[in-house]
């Protein structure tokens, strides 16, 4: 009797032990999930405000309109529709503006009320050049609304002279997130907290009491509090602690990086041993008759033995299957219940489940993922296959447990979205890998941001043609993918005969509608691998590229020229004409380096102009304009009178010139790049000398003229990136484009002042 009864309390041991575990186990996972999803989420808003602060075209507007007192009500109303269309991109609440001592210029969204302590942090944002995140508060009254936000200073330069303020409502996704719970648990539930003070707050609403977010606090030292035991430090799992009604739980901690905040999953030890306490008292009353018959059939010692054994059996099996129910369930409600979409695949690829959604999300049903077999390959864009292939491969292999890959999916309609997915391996007790299980978030419309603003850079806003810096980017492609095929290629600039006129006649509105349809009829004369730049005003520029033999450039010339002979239709049914002069170069007939190919291109449409405009006319000058051996030509009037800094750059002339030639020889690419360090280390030693003029003699523009230099010193790696990738022609010509530049409008000025402080 007494071997029994201590068989049986070894049993509910064993079984209550296996509950304990399993309890574990789930409050682990959720807080695991849900601390990854809020990180990313702060991770990926970080982005979103790294995205607009660090948008060029942005800062510089903003922060001109700043340092100009704040007053032009043209760029307000430029800086207020770009703000607007970031807040209705990105869905948070607000965004502020503010100036370098952390004033409010302006905000879009909701209604903003101006906040001493906020108004600090964004200048301690300015004075440090960093990024600041600005925790859960309460807005002041009447709204009191939970809100939270992120600044980022904004630079021109290495300068900063004003601060955004992107306003999150944590309602719409982080409260939500943080208060979802297993819906088949009575006492689960996550809690964000941080130190404030002496007391723990709590940032979400708990589900067994009515105060609000940030409603709730308890002190710290709270003996055996499970929330305040991590927030002096401890993560991972908590044993032996209690809630903030005093009940032991299971729970489990994680920090958020990045913040102050804790996150607890917890569920109460009553009802983790529920089910094991049940069976408690089910084997009491068993036992009670079991030792009734043991009385009444004693001498049958053998069955009974057999008895046992079998009882013992089957109370180990009853054990474990309920133990790999109770996993199963509590797996089953975090899978089904996240907001995040989540599918199970084989180690094949094939969809095992996918949760409603991950349903949601592609547009397909359960019974569609399960009748039509789909595998990760159905729902992944052609293009983005290799990578998340090879990583799958190296999991299975053992070398990486899990990753994280941003890539392309194909949804049911065939629409293609952005998703950040997370992918994990999940192996049986013996360490044998069972199946692959993968969470995903949609971040589709920060692909498309990023996208739209790359757009805006390399554009022309009236007409959506590439720029002047797109414009000098693909010719550089062209020329150098000529150069490797013995191709050709042809540049065309086209001026627009009689825009003027327009103009002055009809208004300005009539002329950008006009500009807006010359860009579709120059389109509609090339190649779409051809390029149609707007170069400024009414000028355009066309790059025929791959051309077996000059003389295709004649035939798009003329389709220009009859394209531009039909008169164009006003908005307000009026008619005006305007033609197009064309003037053609060609590479490398007319020159091997971008700037004598364009001056060609110029000189020829202002032949064809006057030769009576609406004609084109191909260059009919000495190849490449002068000679290629000093392409970079250094004459007197690019002398500034310092003896030191004159020679200097001659030395510079002479290195960009040898650069010229050794890419004309299609010298190696280890030759090529020796060169440009050589080069970059001449532009050092002759910025030390300008420095050194400029700290000796007090230049009151040093500051200014050493940013230039730490600019192109920045510029440097990129352009040892540009060759290696083929657009050596590009970084040649920035190059001298810079030089010449800085030598003209920078050095002549500084060697002014230098001589006028008796330098000789």
């Amino acid at each position: 009797m007494i071997v029994a009864l201590l068989m049986g309390d070894h049993l509910f041991s064993n079984l209550r032990a296996g509950l304990k575990n399993v309890a574990q186990q789930n409050v682990v996972a959720i807080g695991s999930i849900k601390a990854s999803q809020i990180g990313d989420w702060l991770h990926e808003h970080e982005s979103d405000v790294k995205t607009l602060s660090d948008n060029s075209f942005f800062s510089r507007e903003a922060i001109r309109w700043i340092r100009g007192g704040a007053k032009d009500p043209v760029r307000r109303r430029l800086i207020v529709d770009r703000l607007q269309s970031f807040l209705n991109a990105h869905h948070f609440r607000a965004i502020v503006l503010y100036d370098s001592t952390g004033r409010v210029l302006l905000n879009v969204g909701d209604l903003f009320a101006d906040d001493k302590e906020i108004g600090i942090e964004a200048r301690r944002a300015v004075e440090s050049g960093q990024f600041r995140f600005v925790d859960l508060h309460r807005d002041r009254p009447p709204s009191n609304a939970v809100e939270m936000g992120f600044i980022s200073p904004l630079h021109e330069g290495l300068s900063y002279a004003g601060a955004v303020y992107l306003v999150e409502d944590p309602a719409s996704y982080l409260l939500p997130l943080v208060d979802s719970r297993p819906g088949g648990s009575e006492t689960a539930d996550t809690q964000l907290v941080r130190a404030e003070g002496n007391d723990v707050l709590y940032l979400n609403q708990l589900r067994d009491r009515d105060d609000p977010p940030l409603g709730y606090r308890l002190p710290l030292s709270t003996p055996g509090l499970a929330v305040a035991i991590a927030l002096r430090g401890k993560q991972g799992l908590i044993e032996g602690a209690n809630d903030h009604r005093g009940r032991p739980v299971f729970s489990y901690a994680g920090e958020i990086a990045g913040t102050p905040w804790v996150l607890v999953s917890k569920i109460d030890e009553a009802e983790a041993y529920r089910m094991v306490d049940q069976v408690r008292w089910l084997a009491g009353l068993l036992f009670l008759f079991t030792s009734g018959l043991i009385a009444a059939w004693f001498r049958q010692w053998r069955r009974r033995d057999l008895a046992e054994a079998e009882a013992a059996i089957l109370k180990e099996r009853v054990r474990a299957d309920a133990l790999k129910m109770e996993g199963e369930k509590r797996f089953r409600t975090a899978f089904e219940h996240t907001a995040l979409p989540m599918v199970r695949n084989s180690l094949t690829g094939e969809f095992i489940e996918v949760n409603d959604a991950w349903c949601n999300m592609f547009g397909y049903s359960r019974d569609e993922v399960s009748s039509k077999h789909l595998d990760w390959q159905q729902v992944t864009y052609p293009d983005d296959m290799e990578p998340g292939a090879t990583l799958v491969k190296q999991m299975l292999a053992g070398e990486i447990s899990d990753f994280k890959i941003e890539k392309r999916y194909l949804q049911k309609d065939g629409k293609v979205l952005w998703g950040s997915v997370q992918v994990k391996l999940v192996r049986d007790e013996q360490g044998v890998p069972e199946f692959v299980i993968s969470a995903i978030q949609d971040i589709t419309e920060r692909k498309l941001t990023e996208k739209t603003i790359n757009f805006m850079a390399y554009h022309d806003k009236l007409t959506g043609l590439p720029n002047r810096a797109l414009l000098f980017d693909r010719l550089a492609q062209a020329m150098s993918q000529a150069k490797r095929d013995a191709k050709y290629v042809a540049l065309l600039f086209a001026d627009l005969d009689g825009f003027k006129a327009v103009n002055d006649l009809y208004g300005h509105e009539a002329g950008d509608n006009v500009l807006k349809m010359a860009a579709q009829r120059f389109l509609a004369c090339v190649r779409a691998v051809d390029t149609v730049a707007r170069f400024g005003g009414d000028e355009f520029a066309i790059i025929l590229g791959n051309l077996d033999d000059p003389l295709q450039a004649k035939g798009v010339a003329e389709k220009i020229v009859q394209a531009f002979a039909q008169s164009i239709t006003l908005s307000d049914g009026r008619e005006c004409t305007v033609g197009a002069s064309v003037g053609i170069s060609i590479y490398p007939d007319h020159g091997s380096a971008m700037d004598n190919l364009m001056t060609a291109a110029d000189q020829a449409m202002y032949e064809s102009k006057r030769h009576g405009k609406n004609t084109y006319t191909f260059y009919r000058g000495k190849s490449s304009l002068g000679s290629e051996s000093q392409w970079f030509l250094f004459d007197e009037s690019m002398l500034v009178g310092v003896g030191e800094i004159d020679e200097q750059h001659r030395n510079l002339a002479y290195l960009v010139n040898r650069l010229n030639e050794a890419l004309k020889r299609d010298e190696s690419m280890e030759s090529i790049q020796q060169m440009l360090d050589e080069l970059l280390v001449a532009t050092r030693h002759h910025f030390d000398t300008e420095n050194r003029y400029m700290l000796t003699y007090n230049y009151p523009e040093q500051r200014d003229h050493e940013l230039e230099h730490a600019q192109l010193l920045n510029e440097a790696q990129r352009f040892k990136e540009q060759i290696s990738e083929g657009r050596e022609l590009l970084v040649l010509q920035s190059v001298k484009d810079w030089l010449l530049s800085h030598i003209a409008f920078s050095d002549k000025k500084l060697a002014a002042y230098l001589q006028h402080q008796g330098l000789k």
